[in-house]
């Protein structure tokens, strides 16, 4: 299957909307969001298009070839690096090739800065592809707001 990756914009409010939700109830996924389902599921249309058309975080999305929507990462460009946030594959589309499209275009959004992200410490899965497209620790490490015994540690991208 192919896929093709682009920009989330505020007509997709709607499928933004259905991917996030998706991906909040995902056993696995949720880990990467301190966002909860119980709050997002009550976001109103308004809430859904500022997060689909944001000016300050592009949110990619990867398309399969019937349109529908099976992954997403969300990008904010900082002064001297980007963050990358709210990464989530549909469960039957890990292991594609779609992920790494998604992050490949989110590192050439960064024009050369560096990309930095977090991963839960329960996420090894995720970890692990971080490592193989080059994204090394950092040291540093976050408390989840959720449980302030686990955290998610930092990794960092530098184009070689």
């Amino acid at each position: 299957m192919t896929y093709q990756v682009r920009r989330a914009g505020r007509a997709d409010w709607e499928r933004l909307r259905e991917l996030r939700l998706a991906a909040l109830r995902d056993p696995v996924a949720h880990l990467a969001f301190f966002e909860p389902y119980e709050e997002a599921v009550r976001l109103g249309r308004q809430e859904w298009e500022g997060r689909a058309s944001d000016s300050e975080r592009t949110i990619l999305v990867g398309e399969a070839e019937d349109g529908t929507w099976v992954g997403m990462v969300g990008v904010h460009g900082l002064v001297d690096h980007v963050e990358v946030v709210g990464v989530y594959i549909h469960p039957e589309h890990r292991g594609t090739g779609v992920a790494g499209q998604l992050m490949r275009t989110a590192i050439d959004e960064a024009g050369g800065r560096e990309v930095r992200l977090r991963v839960h410490q329960h996420n090894a899965r995720a970890a692990r592809f971080y490592e193989k497209l080059g994204f090394r620790p950092t040291g540093a490490s976050a408390p989840d707001p959720r449980d302030p015994g686990l955290v998610a540690y930092e990794l960092v991208y530098r184009r070689p």
